[in-house]
């Protein structure tokens, strides 16, 4: 690492309280309307206080896509398979203590995922947006999706309430529900069951979000997304309670953040020296859009520069690359289009070559390959750094959660260096690498899977590097090490 840097926190390991109003919104199935209702939310609330933050529960990167298409900032993700419980209040807290420019007014939205109890292999609660609430002592507002039932919802929620000694629901918001029958539900519900209700949203016809096999549809996809969502934000503004949203989000208990040691330990920023930061080139457009943020922050906090490129439109990768990432999305709708940009799939080609130390992850994966196989069946050519073509499998291919451990040393670290992950997608290959070996949280399962050298990892498992800082160091150092050897810094 480049000298000169200091610590991202001068915090040491004692924890520090931190106030964040803060709610989850959370529902009792998949497809409750989470994120439509948290679109809205986030919506109305910018209205009223000046810094609002939006994060996902779990591994998903589309939902995020809608709440930054709202805020026009980005969206995190919290995921307590990815992170322990002292990284996750860090992520949660960090913004009020290292910024220390976010104001007094604000509040942080927290979208579920899943239904509310539903965790890993569909058996355990770990992992579920219920354990991201406990972790983080966030008080929930529970959607309840009233479409086909009236009184027997409230027997619905008295089972979420009871089903954990701290359920953390301290409120409900009635979905798909008649304004005649509100005011009844309400009195009954907060008479019987002591719980708040803060609102209702009727039944939204014709400005549902569409959904694809990765779930929905990416906002620029959407024709009018802005004006649909505004449509959604006033059918929702009649209903609910905002002052009392606000209200609950204020009770929230304050945060306890502790600098995780690992985080401690690598997470570095440019402290002013003037040195040249190191450039690492992310894909990033229509084909390629899947990234955590908190990805692109630490390997900024390690000293690079983020700078995107189009594989689609962009002839060459920027100047004074000396890394690149190549992020999931879906290169298969695109095929056509990145087969095309001959000059682009030259220059990558180029840059594996020359040992350009690059991570490809999932769809990033695909287009290193000889080809790929639209929807449509037709065969295109792409980068031709890896062997093997891929193709739709009509159905999702190892889905979910995984823990990777390396067989070899490589760009990641050396042979045995374990990190967390999970696997998304339609699209398979014969071919998938040996390099790693992934196994399933729950049961028995397994299997091989990914490519490395001392400068290259890809694979269809898409990293999480606060799972384990260290591959995240080790491709920053990878990269200092070839721009050392490779560019001239004036």
């Amino acid at each position: 690492m480049d000298k000169g840097r200091m610590k991202c926190w001068d915090q040491d390991s004692q924890a520090v309280s931190v106030h964040l109003p803060r709610i989850m919104i959370a529902a009792e199935k998949s497809g409750g309307g989470k994120t439509l209702f948290t679109c809205a939310l986030l919506s109305l609330l910018k209205e009223r206080v000046q810094a609002v933050r939006a994060i996902k529960c779990g591994p998903d990167y589309i939902d995020p896509m809608f709440h930054r298409t709202v805020l026009e900032i980005p969206s995190r993700n919290l995921d307590s398979f990815f992170a322990d419980g002292d990284t996750l209040r860090y992520l949660l807290g960090r913004e009020v203590l290292e910024m220390k420019k976010i104001p007094e007014s604000r509040i942080a939205v927290l979208e579920g995922v899943m239904g509310f109890y539903d965790g890993l292999g569909g058996v355990s609660e770990r992992s579920s947006a219920w354990e991201v609430a406990d972790l983080t002592d966030t008080p929930v507002i529970l959607l309840v999706d009233m479409k086909g039932r009236s009184l027997s919802a409230l027997a619905s929620i008295k089972g979420f309430l009871d089903y954990k000694e701290k359920s953390h629901v301290t409120g409900v918001v009635f979905n798909r529900l008649s304004p005649m029958l509100y005011p009844g539900l309400k009195e009954r519900a907060e008479r019987e069951l002591g719980i708040r209700v803060f609102g209702y949203v009727p039944e939204l016809k014709d400005l549902t979000l569409k959904s694809r096999h990765l779930g929905l549809v990416m906002p620029e996809e959407i024709l009018g997304i802005r004006e649909r969502l505004d449509l959604i934000k006033e059918k929702v503004r009649v209903g609910i309670n905002l002052d009392g949203i606000i209200e609950e989000a204020g009770r929230a208990a304050e945060i306890e953040v502790k600098l995780p040691g690992a985080v401690r330990q690598f997470c570095n920023v440019d402290c002013g020296t003037g040195i040249k930061k190191t450039v690492v080139a992310v894909a990033k457009d229509e084909a390629f859009c899947f990234y955590y943020e908190d990805n692109l922050d630490i390997l900024r906090k390690l000293g690079a520069e983020i700078q995107y490129f189009s594989p689609i439109h962009d002839r060459n990768l920027p100047e004074g690359t000396c890394a690149v990432y190549l992020g999931g999305g879906y290169p298969e709708l695109h095929a056509k289009a990145l087969s095309g940009n001959i000059s682009m799939r030259n220059a990558i080609r180029q840059a594996m070559m020359e040992e350009v130390p690059c991570i490809a992850e999932c769809g990033g994966y695909l287009y290193l390959k000889d080809s790929i196989v639209d929807p449509d069946g037709v065969e295109w050519p792409m980068a031709g750094v890896l062997p093997g073509s891929s193709r739709d499998t009509g159905k999702l291919g190892r889905f979910g959660y995984i823990t990777v451990t390396s067989k070899k040393e490589g760009l990641l670290g050396p042979a045995g260096i374990e990190f967390r992950a999970h696997e998304f997608h339609h699209w398979d290959s014969e071919e998938n690498g040996t390099d790693f070996a992934a196994k399933k949280p729950v049961g028995t399962r397994g299997w091989d899977c990914g490519y490395t050298t001392e400068s290259f990892y890809a694979g269809f498992p898409h990293l999480y590097f606060y799972s384990n800082v260290k591959i995240a160091e080790n491709f920053i150092k990878c990269a200092e090490t070839w721009k050392k050897k490779n560019l001239v810094v004036k």
